[in-house]
């Protein structure tokens, strides 16, 4: 297709119906709706055989339980606890009934973890790929909806875990390399799980003005959000957290544009920055990588100097930015 996700996106929401009880719509990790009992937020994502996944490295059950982390990803982001999810599957020729009942118990797991019902759904046939589609459904706990849209200038920039390791064990894969040591990056590629631990002390400690998940990649969703909130961004590549054996072999871009780390990345005003010490005072890795602007855009420095790089992240219908 000849348009870019994001100009998609943008298409589309031209489509999208204005009301009172919708506070936040297309354009975000989930939609927030505001109903009698509260805050409610919609969230639905897709995966693809060949786009997302090969089952020449994952398993139905793998492949379950990511459906299901992805969705709980974009429900944490947005401030809120996960309750509910219904899910489609697209089934064709090749695939056996055993390979659908390890997806549904891969799903099951994920659900148990996060105490979430499945409540139904859809099956249908595909001509030739497997798809899973899920969409979620959860409540806003957070004092407003985090969004992308609630960056502040001056506010700092930090993201919470690692980035780099699902991208650096999906070449894993490609390459042929499982070594025992290297197992760690390949699971974390098969099954990002949310960071739900470090999730519940930033609610706590009441930190964040914006928050998204990082799924197609740190600079090409860090754009995204400074987008949405009409900002831009300084970001000191020094301080991005990525495993040393990236370094090692030269792989640095994968923390920067390899995507799939389900990391929260989100902003904070600097009066909270000694709540934040106190959340990584507890074993919680969070680094601050950077600074909201008034400029455009999200600019790059390593060693103090600007720095260009080629791919940003992953793109729908277009090459890597």
């Amino acid at each position: 297709m000849e348009i870019s996700e994001n100009a998609l996106i943008k298409g589309i929401k031209r489509f999208e119906a204005p009301s009172d009880r919708v506070i936040r719509g297309i354009g975000d990790d989930g939609a927030v709706v505001d109903m009698e009992q509260g805050s409610y937020v919609f969230v639905q994502d897709a995966m693809t055989e060949h786009i997302h996944f090969e089952f020449a490295f994952m398993e139905g059950y793998d492949i379950g339980r990511k459906a299901v982390y992805i969705n709980v990803s974009d429900i944490l982001a947005m401030g809120a606890l996960p309750l509910y999810f219904m899910v489609t599957i697209g089934i064709p020729a090749k695939m056996s009934y055993r390979d659908i009942q390890q997806i549904y118990k891969g799903m099951r797991r994920a659900a148990k973890e996060f105490d979430i019902l499945l409540l139904g759904g859809d099956t249908t046939e595909t001509k030739t790929d497997f798809f899973i589609d899920v969409s979620m459904v959860g409540k806003i706990v957070t004092r407003y909806y985090f969004g992308r849209n609630r960056a502040g200038k001056g506010d700092l920039i930090a993201v919470t875990g690692v980035l780099g390791e699902s991208a650096y064990g999906l070449s894993l894969l490609k390459e042929g390399r499982t070594d025992r040591g290297l197992m760690r990056f390949i699971r974390r590629y098969r099954a990002p799980q949310p960071p739900y631990a470090v999730w519940k002390e930033l609610v706590k400690h009441d930190i964040t003005t914006s928050m998204m998940d990082v799924s197609d990649g740190l600079i090409i969703d860090l754009e995204k959000m400074m987008a949405e909130s009409k900002k831009g961004a300084r970001i000191n590549l020094d301080q991005v957290p990525m495993p040393r054996l990236l370094k090692k072999e030269s792989k640095e871009s994968l923390a920067l544009a390899g995507g799939e780390d389900y990391q929260f990345l989100f902003t904070f005003p600097p009066h909270k920055r000694e709540a934040l010490s106190s959340i990584t005072e507890m074993g919680f890795p969070i680094s601050i990588i950077g600074e909201v602007d008034t400029g455009k855009g999200v600019r790059l420095f390593e060693k103090g100097k600007e720095k260009k790089i080629a791919q940003k992240g992953y793109e729908h219908f277009g090459d890597t930015a």
